[in-house]
């Protein structure tokens, strides 16, 4: 039977996975010019959405990982604290990031207007959500750097995901 740490460890090597692949997929669609034909542009948003859909909802899961684990973080990863709580305060201030999960992710409908949100306010959140800029490379790049293996492991969040990984793993 698998104890906490060892579930804890499964998840954390989930959420990398996850993160990587949606951030991945983006880049790589976005690099291939035939994506940018005007006929596919369609599949281009579709892609587009599920990568950040899933992107939103492992960030979500990385807060609730916090919460539910903590104990097991503080004795297992005590010398990453503060790192993971620095990343965990970043997605919990970013609203944006916040209302995409309750009202259009998670949901069909908000729970505050009832109502479901519309393309265009779908739209302005994954802006704000992102640095305000249409430009979504910074936001990636916060998620997973695009040349992961040379980045500074602490200045992403799929960065600190395989530090904690790795310290309980060590640990374990």
């Amino acid at each position: 039977m698998r104890n906490r740490n060892q579930e804890l460890l499964e998840i954390l090597v989930g959420l990398i996975g996850d993160l990587t692949i949606s951030v991945s997929l983006i880049r790589e669609y976005e690099s291939k010019p035939y994506m940018h034909k005007p006929e596919l542009k369609t599949s281009r948003q579709c892609i587009w959405r599920l990568c950040f859909n899933s992107i939103v909802l492992n960030c979500c899961k990385y807060v609730e990982l916090n919460r539910k684990y903590s104990r097991e973080f503080n004795e297992m990863t005590n010398e990453l604290n503060q790192l993971r709580g620095q990343f965990n305060e970043q997605i919990t201030s970013n609203k944006s990031l916040l209302i995409l999960r309750d009202d259009y992710v998670a949901h069909v409908n908000s729970k505050k207007t009832k109502k479901s949100l519309t393309p265009s306010e779908v739209q302005e959140h994954i802006i704000t959500m992102i640095g305000g800029s249409t430009n979504a490379a910074k936001f990636l790049d916060w998620v997973c750097p695009d040349s992961f293996e040379a980045s500074n492991p602490n200045e992403s969040l799929v960065g600190v995901v395989t530090q904690l990984r790795d310290l309980l793993a060590s640990k374990l």
